[in-house]
């Protein structure tokens, strides 16, 4: 008598976990979270000490520009050290705008013109009080230089901190928290880190009232969130709508005279209120699963 095993069929082969792509990639462990904020703060309060203090009295833009750059420096070196060349590399992949999808190109473009219109509007809730009246004059001439501000501004006075806040911080902050916690906390991060200035004569901050201002941040940081995460861990519309914001605020100031008053601040929590509320708390990030 003669027996047969039957062997049970073979199990299919387990294809290999997708492997995450750091440049399009809202959530990340924490890990390098602290000494990158060391660094970024280190550097760009260092810079705005030196300047105030061996440039007295002197125009402090160059010292404010030169400080700006701390957050990306010190994505950079943290990304270096924790991830090696590859992730560095993959940071600057943030910059590129393929594969972030047309509908994330499309509610990031949609929410900075909602956002810069809030701040246009906001211009007028002073003159409609009869607290200020619009200077053409000054209007026409800051319109003027506004295209060539824009690409300044993304370069050098605004945009260039994108790569730190959005590109490394935020992530790492919505690794550990939900996405209106990291955003709120990175805004109120964003705010202190920029303390300093309120001392230095010649600044925009100089004539602000910092707790709206830092109210203001946490608003705008929400929006900004918005934008970087539904373009997939995108860096390069969050550049542009900052620099957008920027200038918009420099017309209204220029216009009015009113850098950041309350009508701005409210204006901007609402519009940051109602990204909260349309997503349902996400600000632009996958759902789970998906």
């Amino acid at each position: 008598m003669s027996t047969s095993t039957i062997a049970p069929p073979a199990a299919p082969p387990v294809a290999p976990a997708e492997k995450t792509d750091l440049a399009r990639t809202t959530t990340l462990d924490p890990r390098g979270l602290t000494a990158f904020l060391v660094i970024a703060f280190a550097f760009s309060w260092g810079v705005w000490w030196a300047g105030s203090t061996f440039l007295p009295g002197g125009d402090p833009m160059p010292a404010v520009i030169a400080g700006s750059f701390g957050p990306a420096i010190a994505a950079v070196i943290v990304t270096l050290f924790t991830q090696g060349l590859s992730g560095v590399g993959a940071l600057f992949r943030r910059y590129s705008p393929r594969r972030r999808g047309w509908r994330g190109w499309l509610g990031a473009l949609s929410v900075t013109a909602l956002i810069t219109a809030a701040i246009a509007a906001s211009g007028m809730v002073p003159v409609y009080l009869d607290e200020a009246t619009i200077d053409l004059d000054a209007l026409r001439a800051a319109a003027a230089l506004a295209p060539v501000n824009f690409i300044v501004i993304a370069l050098a006075g605004g945009g260039n901190e994108e790569l730190g806040w959005r590109g490394f911080a935020l992530p790492r902050l919505q690794g550990a928290l939900s996405p209106v916690a990291a955003n709120t906390v990175l805004g109120g991060i964003w705010a202190v880190w920029h303390a300093p200035l309120f001392s230095m004569p010649g600044t925009l901050q100089a004539d602000m009232y910092f707790p709206a201002y830092a109210l203001l941040c946490v608003g705008l940081t929400l929006v900004l969130g918005f934008v970087f995460n539904v373009t997939r861990g995108g860096v390069l519309l969050a550049v542009l709508a900052h620099a957008a914001i920027n200038v918009i605020s420099g017309l209204k100031g220029a216009a009015v005279g009113d850098p950041a008053g309350l009508g701005e601040v409210v204006l901007v929590s609402l519009v940051a209120l109602f990204l909260m509320v349309a997503t349902r708390g996400r600000l632009g990030t996958p759902r789970a699963g998906r």
